[in-house]
């Protein structure tokens, strides 16, 4: 339930970010529409991007992304000071202020936040919490070229898919039933 209510909260957003990386990465975009589409597990999550990852607080020191392929969207909200966002392989230093979104290829370029310091809010708690959407390299190769649902069909593979004419759990249903007549 948690998971569900996280994605209709973030819903809206997630649209958002989903038009500016259809607009500036169109390729891109496809691509993953189709394969979220075929690995989403919830209705209220729009994708494109199968993954999330919420960064609570954390200092984030250069690093490169190695498990993601494709642009990434990133933003952060809180309350705090500094922060901004180093790209050091094109020797860019950014303003990274809350609400600010980025979106690259993180999995492909170094990228690290400089130190942020809490700030006192009258209605936040202070600090910095980042927002990273996402597609793994490795969930987008399982899922390349599948129809729609087919994750949730099939159990990422385990089973048959019920859309291709055999129904597994009626075949095993009939093995059972035979045995009793």
């Amino acid at each position: 339930m948690a998971v569900r209510h996280y994605f209709e909260g973030t819903q809206a957003m997630a649209l958002m970010l989903s038009e500016a990386f259809r607009v500036a990465f169109p390729d891109y975009h496809t691509k993953y529409q189709k394969a979220f589409e075929a690995g989403v597990w919830y209705d209220e999550d729009p994708g494109p991007w199968l993954g999330r990852a919420i960064v609570w607080k954390l200092q984030v020191r250069p690093h490169v992304d190695g498990l993601d392929d494709g642009p990434t969207a990133a933003f952060n909200c809180g309350s705090y000071y500094d922060g901004p966002m180093y790209l050091p392989d094109l020797g860019l230093k950014l303003a990274y202020a809350p609400g600010d979104v980025l979106i690259f290829m993180s999995g492909q370029l170094y990228h690290a936040v400089g130190d942020w310091k809490p700030k006192s809010h009258p209605t936040l708690t202070p600090g910095r919490i980042g927002n990273v959407f996402f597609f793994p390299r490795a969930a987008y190769d399982v899922l390349e070229g599948r129809p729609a649902a087919w994750n949730r069909r099939t159990m990422t593979g385990t089973f048959p898919d019920s859309k291709s004419g055999t129904n597994y759990l009626r075949e095993m249903f009939n093995k059972i039933k035979s045995r009793f007549h």
